[in-house]
């Protein structure tokens, strides 16, 4: 039998769309005759753009990249008003430096690095000035969560991922709590990722795999993990079942992925509540801007069953100041106040009084944590699906059919 060759080639006819995805290590051109015939067949057989998806292209070597380049030559000189647009990502570190060679030497190449800005909330989430938010975050839902993740079905010695994993503290938990027998950790901001491996080296913690990634295109193998989580992520991407069909998929059949999400608009405080019931909302509204939908908790339910989870689980968790460390919930939403007040207002534009207006609201929020006879809530959705048989997958495909 042969042996599978370690890369795929495809033409998508619907998108004008040529996908290669793995590893193009040729010896000699005649090695990728299948990829230049894809390519060849398929530049003559649109108008206007063909997109070249490398998206998932792993490794390159030179041979390769130098038969890619013949073949956007040779496009150039058959279809003269065809343009090759090559869409990349900086997952891979080499492809934006050597690709972006190629528009330089012929004039029918656009290069696109899709994750520059491939959410539209990317600008205000992949920076530093989130950490502080993340840290005090992660300090009180851990202690509402832990139990909640046996209940979903962590138990000791899994294999997890932990995907759009942030600052990694929530992956060091879960290793000290249930001891994995692997734990990968993927996110695609640069500085949370630096937090997280300083940290890890700081703890002597070793075995954690940290992992630059784009969530909706990730470098990890199928049916690989027994636990998948996503936590707080899926509200603030545009897209959010691109990221759950990759959850499903590096998830075991049998395995589960677990979620959770926000019901911002429904944060609460009394007394002061009209206050504090109007800074959510515009928050919510701030964020919408920037295409989050920060009370996305809800909705997960029906993605979960729109992508054939079984065994759905969902659960509301409300963190309030009657169940929580007054001291520690009040330093949430005092790390909220700088990023909302920030970041979020400068990225969405708002006028000077707005933005004091939005200090204010926050700060009535923490009046009423603090407060004796004040009460306030933080709403938090827990959703979990288990990965289907390949079996059952099959059945409800054909049924859907």
């Amino acid at each position: 039998m042969a042996a599978s060759k370690p890369y795929t080639v495809r033409f998508v006819e619907n998108d004008q769309e040529v996908v290669i995805t793995g590893s193009l290590r040729p010896e000699s051109a005649e090695a990728m005759a299948d990829v230049r015939g894809c390519l060849d067949g398929a530049a003559a057989s649109v108008a206007g753009i063909l997109f070249v998806n490398l998206k998932r292209l792993r490794y390159l070597n030179f041979v390769g990249f130098q038969e890619l380049g013949r073949f956007v030559r040779d496009a150039g000189e058959r279809c003269p008003d065809l343009k090759i647009k090559l869409v990349i990502s900086s997952v891979v570190p080499w492809a934006p430096q050597r690709f972006a060679l190629l528009p330089e030497l012929f004039e029918n190449v656009i290069v696109e690095q899709y994750d520059r800005a491939f959410y539209p909330g990317q600008g205000v989430i992949e920076n530093d000035a989130l950490i502080p938010v993340l840290r005090t975050q992660t300090s009180i839902i851990w202690h509402h969560e832990r139990d909640l993740l046996r209940e979903h079905g962590l138990k000791e010695g899994m294999k997890v991922a932990d995907i759009c994993c942030g600052i990694g503290d929530f992956a060091v938990l879960m290793r000290k709590e249930f001891r994995p027998t692997r734990i990968v950790a993927v996110d695609h901001s640069r500085p949370f990722l630096q937090y997280a491996t300083q940290v890890a080296k700081e703890f002597g913690i070793a075995d954690i795999e940290y992992v630059f990634g784009d969530a909706t295109n990730l470098f990890l193998e199928d049916d690989a993990f027994d636990f998948v989580t996503s936590r707080l992520s899926l509200q603030v991407f545009d897209q959010p079942e691109k990221i759950l069909r990759e959850l499903m998929r590096i998830c075991r059949p049998g395995g589960r992925v677990y979620l959770t999400n926000e019901m911002m608009s429904h944060n609460y405080g009394y007394p002061r509540h009209e206050s504090v019931s109007w800074t959510y909302q515009q928050i919510n509204d701030m964020c919408a801007e920037l295409g989050m939908d920060l009370s996305f908790g809800p909705k997960m339910y029906s993605l979960l069953t729109d992508l054939g989870f079984e065994d759905i689980l969902v659960e509301t968790v409300d963190i309030t100041n009657r169940n929580t460390a007054v001291e520690d919930f009040a330093r949430v939403i005092e790390s909220w106040e700088g990023y909302v007040t920030g970041e979020l207002s400068t990225a969405t534009k708002q006028p000077s009084e707005m933005v004091e207006r939005l200090r204010s609201g926050l700060r009535d929020h923490v009046y009423t944590i603090t407060s004796r006879r004040g009460y306030a809530t933080w709403p938090l959705y827990i959703a979990s699906g288990r990965k289907p048989s390949s079996s059952a997958a099959r059945r409800s495909r054909k049924a859907a059919s």
